[in-house]
């Protein structure tokens, strides 16, 4: 007993020795806690706070489009208003008032969301059927590696019968491909056609790019195919508002493919009118793996080359005036001046969101010269964000965003750093004029690489978490790709827009020709080199998140705390490799296709060919370069009934094609995968079969554990509860069949 008291006491005593450090950390914390607010306070001073409210409308944009089921409006609505109700009296009062506001844009931002997606919701094809019926022409798509392709709205069935169920509930607009060897009807003429209409497909793999998803938000609620020809009902009307945009945008395209055939002329229609259909695959993959695809849209860099072209050329124009430079107001009828040049860019650019946000920001900044302010803050780009995601909050989650944003945002945060510098140091300006000249060379060398490293640097991780590939010599291509398009190509691309009215745009045309000859020279060269184009690895939500959220942190504010965003984008490279979860098996929507991942870690492809759509969405998932046909079928068995594919941990995968194969493989192999009905006491371990592919389309497979009994975690495209967005067989009244279960081993229920 003497010994556990001695053992108690000598317990205590450490207690007793450790309680002098006490209120040393008191202090610590009490200090922390007092640094932590007074920097907040004086950031708030600065006006740092209103961007965050930007991000928190942006997040619960996020938050909605990541919700499992649809919300009610009146769920989303409510605590918005009362939010904002509280933030109101909270500011009067002096409580809690910054956190109210943060609450309540973010609800208000999930609102927006669910009032975006209650406006586009409407009839979608849900299962093919072939009709005849007429409609608008409001677009065209003349792409070279496809047949051409046209929008119609206004449509109306010209048929009734039980072979054209259906019809009488059309969508608002389809998408219909024409022959290829059809001529294209004018904008606005109303035709009629035969088409079978088919439902927009799903994601091929979950989580994978989703065309039905992006069909939705351009107000498309069905595709299809022309049986025949098209025939004229009525010429074009004439023109108003969009469609008449549009055809002024036809009509520039042809003027320029017709003076600049080839590669060159379409990357010129891209970057005045924003018309990509005419560039080949070889010119976007070339640009894509140099590091330069981001010239093709038309964004932040375009329309300030435009806007500042503009400004300066007025500027200069009405300072050869001396009365005009020395009593008036002239820098801001300049900026009068590049905000229409501006807007003219905007309409006939055709409005993408880069090009909405770019648009923004210049519209903000030249207002910022009439009223004697900074043009260029994070706050505009904050106001900017509202607009955008006001008008379309679906872009949130889009790649164009997120990249444009990121990398605007850590381009000012550095041009806010780099000034600061520049303020605080003294630069000897009595230098010799060739010095001079060298570090005005030197200088603007530098600010072109320090701009494509932070921009790069901003957009790599949304890069790589949507496409999962890395251009490695991005930051060389765009060295050399910069004065190309800030001297050449988009001045003279300036002078081609202003002068087409007037039938003279040969000449400044050509130039710009030859530069985007030079800069798709310099694409191809860059691309060709070895490691180019690697396989990026894969980034989960979480990773993404933190990664954001500290790019977020250390852009947005001003003071020294920001570089506290430095460990959570640490933190998420870190779990980068951690959280990798690559699928062992992918399943197309229909089964028809199937990958699986051998012990060697390759994919292997049953019911698909090489370079097929399929196969590119697969490869593409999976970060993995496109292996040759007899790479992708290396080890696979098949005969007339069936594939079998190696899988990881030694099971096998039986991709049946016929019902006779069942009989066997559903004893034999552990894996059954078929777009055919499997039987009900199938023994196999895991069958996805035709009914649940029916309910929940495309699915991805991994393999949990391969010791003892195997568990498979299974994620579907579709839960249980579809979105409005999620259509086709199987989605009834928003909700499907709750998910089966193999016979054998445990699979997850299907996510979203």
């Amino acid at each position: 007993m003497a010994a556990g008291a001695g053992r108690e006491h000598a317990a205590f005593a450490g207690v007793r020795l450790a309680a002098p450090f006490r209120p040393r950390l008191i202090w610590l914390a009490g200090r922390l806690r007092f640094d932590l607010r007074t920097w907040l306070e004086r950031e708030l001073a600065e006006r740092a706070g209103f961007q965050w409210l930007a991000v928190a409308f942006g997040a619960g944009c996020l938050a909605y489009f990541a919700l499992p089921r649809e919300p009610l409006l009146a769920a989303l609505l409510t605590p918005a208003l009362l939010g904002m109700l509280l933030a109101a009296y909270g500011y009067r009062a002096g409580r809690l008032w910054r956190i109210a506001s943060v609450v309540a844009l973010g609800l208000a931002g999930a609102s927006t969301a669910k009032l975006r997606v209650d406006s586009l919701s409407g009839p979608q094809i849900e299962r093919p059927f072939v009709t005849e019926l007429s409609g608008r022409v409001i677009r065209r798509d003349t792409r070279a590696e496809r047949r051409p392709r046209l929008v119609l709205d206004n449509l109306r069935a010209e048929t009734r019968g039980a072979e054209t169920r259906g019809a009488e509930t059309l969508p608002g607009r389809i998408r219909l491909s024409l022959g290829a060897k059809q001529g294209l009807p004018p904008l606005g003429a109303r035709i009629s056609v035969k088409a079978r209409l088919l439902p927009v497909a799903g994601p091929t793999v979950p989580g994978g790019y989703d065309p039905r998803r992006a069909a939705f938000f351009e107000g498309i609620g069905g595709t299809g195919f022309v049986l025949g020809g098209w025939r004229a009902q009525a010429p074009p009307a004439r023109l108003s508002g969009g469609l008449a945009l549009a055809r002024v945008r036809a009509e520039a395209v042809q003027r320029i493919t017709a003076l600049a055939p080839g590669e060159a002329g379409a990357v010129a229609a891209a970057l005045l009118v924003g018309e990509r259909s005419a560039l080949s695959e070889k010119t976007n993959e070339s640009l894509r793996i140099s590091g330069l695809a981001h010239i093709l849209s038309i964004s932040g860099l375009h329309m300030m080359l435009i806007a500042g072209a503009a400004f300066f050329a007025v500027r200069a124009a009405l300072a050869l005036s001396p009365t005009l430079a020395l009593t008036r107001p002239i820098r801001k009828w300049a900026a009068v001046a590049a905000l229409i040049v501006v807007t003219v860019y905007l309409a006939l650019s055709g409005g993408g969101v880069a090009t909405v946000r770019a648009y923004v920001m210049a519209v903000v900044m030249f207002a910022a010269i009439l009223v004697d302010r900074p043009p260029i803050s994070m706050r505009n780009l904050a106001i900017a964000a509202f607009v955008v995601l006001a008008t379309e909050p679906e872009s949130v989650t889009e790649p164009g965003f997120q990249m444009s944003f990121s990398a605007v945002a850590a381009l000012i945060a550095a041009w806010d750093v780099w000034q600061d510098r520049r303020r605080r140091r003294l630069v000897d300006e009595d230098a010799l004029p060739g010095l001079r000249m060298l570090r005005f060379i030197g200088r603007a060398v530098f600010g072109v690489a320090l701009t494509s490293l932070v921009a790069g640097l901003a957009t790599a991780p949304f890069a790589a978490y949507h496409f999962e590939r890395a251009a490695t010599y991005s930051l060389l291509g765009n060295l050399l790709a910069a004065p190309l398009v800030s001297a050449i190509i988009m001045p003279f691309g300036l002078m081609t827009l202003l002068i087409m009215p007037i039938g003279l745009e040969a000449l400044p045309l050509a130039v710009m020709v030859w530069g985007i000859d030079a800069l798709l020279w310099v694409s191809d060269w860059v691309a060709s080199l070895p490691g180019a184009d690697l396989a990026a690895p894969r980034i989960s939500a979480l990773s993404l998140i933190l990664m954001s959220a500290g790019l977020l942190w250390l852009c947005l504010w001003r003071l020294r705390w920001r570089l506290l965003g430095i460990p959570a984008i640490g933190l998420g490279l870190v779990l980068v490799p951690v959280l990798d979860s690559r699928s062992d098996i992918l399943v197309a929507p229909d089964g028809t296709a199937v990958a699986v991942r051998d012990a060697g870690g390759v994919l292997r492809v049953s019911g698909a060919r090489a370079g097929s759509y399929v196969v590119e969405q697969f490869l593409d998932e999976e970060g993995a370069q496109a292996p040759d046909a007899a790479g992708l079928r290396n080890g696979v068995r098949c005969d007339e009934l069936a594939c079998i594919l190696p899988s990881f941990g030694a099971l096998e995968v039986a991709h049946v094609r016929d019902p006779v194969a069942f009989a066997e493989d559903c004893r034999r192999v552990d894996i059954i995968v078929t777009p055919l009905r499997a039987p009900a006491d199938c023994q196999a371990m895991l069958v996805i079969d035709a009914k649940r592919l029916e309910h929940f389309g495309a699915h991805a497979v991994r393999i949990v554990s391969d010791q003892g009994e195997p568990q498979f975690d299974l994620t579907a495209e579709r839960s249980a509860f579809s979105r409005p967005w999620q259509t086709g067989s199987g989605v009834k009244n928003g909700q499907n069949e709750a998910p089966s279960t193999s016979a054998k081993g445990r699979s997850a229920a299907p996510g979203s």
